[in-house]
């Protein structure tokens, strides 16, 4: 395996649009030389200082230009990604206060585990216009719903009531100060939670996790699961709207059987 410096790494490959915000180096072989196994499990760490990174969103990409997985990593910076197939693919990733940009093609094979480490070089984000940009692309996805942040009422959620709460445990923090009526956060380490459940908005009051319990969770409109959900920095949410079942359903049909909660992070699209 060898380490790709973060200059000599390829912006903009596939159909993907990178997001302005973090420089990649990976640890991987190239499609010269495969990789010794299929899952890929690795982590992302700040180039600086080497520390872990959270809340990073990592997508592996075929060659055709094809999102195959998605993954957020957790506090500790690691992540595991899994390919339906044997192939060539790349690696992208993002993060709000990194720039953005996509690995060379790697191959990986069909058996064991291919380690790869991600340092991501750090580019502040100047917040001058910012806002307007995220709640620009937040707006106009809901309008495409037939929604309008008016009609939301206080299932939108903008930055400055975001901003208000001066103690963010995590994203259900955020649901939980905001006024949202008959809706219930369950966590982990609730009582009544049920089995892998990370982080669960329920419009249901439910006193435990089931089938079609939990909104589905969409981040910077990518479905992720509740575990991810719970990695996610809530200091890095620039905007929240909750979708009833009705109305997530008309987008992302039974998958949001639950509603739905959209998450928009200060990325700087």
């Amino acid at each position: 395996m060898k380490r790709v410096a973060p200059g000599g790494a390829r912006r903009g490959a596939g159909r993907l649009k990178p997001a302005a915000g973090f420089v990649l180096a990976v640890l991987l072989t190239t499609a010269a030389d495969p990789a010794a196994g299929q899952t890929l499990v690795g982590r992302v760490l700040d180039e600086v200082g080497e520390r872990p990174l959270g809340g990073a969103v990592v997508a592996l990409v075929a060659r055709t230009g094809e999102a195959r997985d998605r993954t957020i990593t957790g506090a500790d910076g690691r992540f595991t990604l899994t390919p339906p197939e044997p192939g060539e693919y790349l690696l992208t990733s993002e993060r709000f206060g990194y720039a953005t940009t996509t690995s060379p093609l790697f191959a990986l094979t069909t058996e064991g585990e291919a380690p790869i480490e991600l340092l991501m070089s750090p580019e502040p984000i100047g917040l001058e216009g910012l806002d307007v940009t995220v709640e620009e692309l937040a707006v106009e996805e809901l309008d495409a719903m037939g929604l309008s942040v008016d009609q939301m009422g206080n299932r939108w959620i903008a930055r400055d009531r975001i901003d208000a709460i001066p103690v963010k445990r995590d994203m259900g923090t955020i649901v939980e100060h905001t006024a949202q009526a008959g809706v219930q956060v369950i966590r982990p380490d609730n009582v009544s939670r049920g089995p892998g459940v990370g982080l669960c908005v329920s419009f249901r009051r439910a006193t435990r996790v089931g089938s079609g319990t939990c909104a589905l969770v969409v981040l910077d409109g990518v479905p992720i699961s509740s575990i991810q959900a719970a990695d996610i920095d809530p200091e890095a949410i620039e905007s929240m709207a909750l979708l009833e079942p009705r109305e997530a359903a008309t987008r992302y049909g039974t998958l949001a059987g639950g509603g739905a909660l959209l998450v928009w992070t200060r990325r700087g699209r």
